[in-house]
């Protein structure tokens, strides 16, 4: 930058190359800000993921600790999304109209406090594990209705497309490492509460690194259009639901989200009875060996997944508008075949089934980034929290909210009291076989939003464009 000042030194008055000189300071002190916001929000939305898994990296042992089945299992996962669906419209509403950064500091603080109490539950209190396992959900979805809405304001186009890349490859990241740190934590020091406590010591990192280096930014501001917030919540939400595509992607997002939800939670377990029936017997170092297993899997298929999966449509887009929603339904279908084989052939091809797993998680994640830019670009700033709050709530209800605890109430069903090793291994495989029905119905809903995407993005685009101008005379307009 300071040669191309040089350059035009000649040609400008002292006062014009003074603000050129402190435009380009201004310039690159945005760019160390927005560095500095970005890293901070992708470290929470790691920390994030990484608390949410590492239970189910432990799963067995807590069965066994507080004495219960599959489907209490399964109720763990179902309490924290469900009181993180509830919540989510909640601060979707404030989101639009209140500071973001304090919301995601007390969200943040939430959780991390919640977690670490998790940890020293004795074991005939199974309710109120249950009660703080919710009360995390609660903390989680003040942060992840907002974080993507200030990425959405510091960045645009394609470098938006790419820092929404880079913050959802912490979806698989955190879930891959949770897997690995809470198994490992636990046998470290044999005990599976410490898993719960390797979080919030990060999470209080983060809120400081919030407070101290953290500026969020104005609303719209990367538009363009400096948006002040004046419609009611009640209107926001008829007109985001009035979007099609919005409706579509939601429905996708949903059937996936049912999918790997489920697979998610149960697949180290399914795993592990797999392992076990192969080798004939059961091996602690094994179990662990799984969890580290899966949890490598879904890091790299995550990371891979998320960054191609968002390369192939930022180009695939030059050529053709509507190649998001196309790239991410042709993925998901891909994808089935090889849900199919894992369920199928994981008792009798152990090396197999590890190829075809990592295959379908690649596949699957490579729509993260995808859905939170379709759904920057076809909402406009002062509704985005909302729209995400809204895709969140019915993401969960209808998604992975239920998909462990009905995939645990199916295997208790086809398991019908028996006990024995192959039974047990069985019923959860019978029960998991829902999961790529429903994904098909995901892949097919991403399809059919391809077919609005244009004119949505179009729509947004001209009330964005409005309020520029609106801006520019000094005008008073309703966002």
């Amino acid at each position: 930058m300071p040669d191309e000042v040089s350059d035009l030194t000649p040609m400008l008055s002292p006062d014009t190359e003074s603000s050129v000189l402190i435009k380009s300071t201004s310039s690159r002190g945005n760019k160390y800000k927005n560095a500095i916001t970005m890293i901070v929000l992708f470290l929470i939305n790691l920390l994030n993921y990484m608390d949410r898994f590492a239970i189910a990296g432990v799963l067995e042992q807590i069965q066994d600790y507080f004495d219960i089945g599959d489907a209490e299992a399964g109720l763990l996962q179902t309490v924290f999304v469900c009181s993180y669906m509830a919540l989510a419209p909640l601060f979707g509403y404030l989101g639009d109209r209140y500071s973001r950064k304090l919301m995601i500091i007390l969200g943040v603080t939430l959780w991390s406090i919640t977690t670490i109490a998790g940890s020293f539950v004795p074991k005939h209190l199974f309710w109120l594990f249950v009660l703080l396992r919710s009360l995390v959900g609660v903390g989680e979805a003040s942060y992840s209705c907002v974080a993507p809405t200030i990425i959405a304001d510091i960045f645009t186009h394609d470098m938006r497309t790419r820092m929404l890349a880079v913050f959802n490859i912490a979806v698989p990241l955190g879930g891959g490492l949770g897997y690995i740190v809470g198994s490992y934590v636990s046998k470290t020091f044999h005990d599976w509460r410490w898993a719960l406590r390797v979080t919030p010591v990060f999470g209080a990192i983060c809120v400081i690194l919030l407070i101290v280096l953290v500026t969020e930014p104005v609303r719209g501001s990367a538009d363009g259009a400096h948006m002040q917030k004046k419609s009611s919540w009640l209107s926001d939400v008829k007109n985001v639901i009035k979007i099609k595509s919005f409706l579509l992607i939601t429905l996708g997002f949903t059937w996936v989200a049912f999918a790997l939800g489920s697979l998610s939670w149960w697949g180290p377990i399914f795993l592990q009875k797999a392992h076990k029936l192969a080798n004939g017997s059961e091996d602690s170092k094994d179990k662990a060996n799984v969890s580290l297993y899966f949890g490598m899997i879904t890091c790299g298929a995550g990371i891979i997944g998320v960054l191609l999966g968002s390369e192939i449509a930022r180009r695939y887009r030059k050529r053709n508008p509507r190649g998001d929603p196309i790239v991410c339904g042709v993925a998901v279908l891909l994808a089935i075949p090889f849900l199919f084989c894992v369920l199928l052939l994981s008792k009798d091809y152990i090396v197999l089934t590890w190829i075809f797993i990592f295959i379908a998680e690649t596949l699957l994640c490579s729509n993260w980034a995808l859905i939170t830019d379709m759904l920057m670009y076809i909402i406009i700033p002062t509704r985005r929290s909302t729209a995400s709050s809204i895709l969140i709530f019915i993401m969960h209800l209808l998604g992975d909210a239920s998909s462990p605890y009905i995939i645990g109430e199916i295997s208790d069903f086809f398991r019908k009291g028996a006990d024995d090793d192959l039974s047990n291994w069985v019923s959860l495989r019978n029960a998991l076989m829902l999961t790529p029905f429903v994904a098909i119905l995901g892949g097919a809903a991403f399809l059919f939003a391809a077919m609005f995407i244009i004119q949505d993005r179009r729509r947004a685009e001209e009330t964005i464009e409005s309020m520029k101008i609106s801006n520019n005379f000094g005008l008073s307009e309703n966002a």
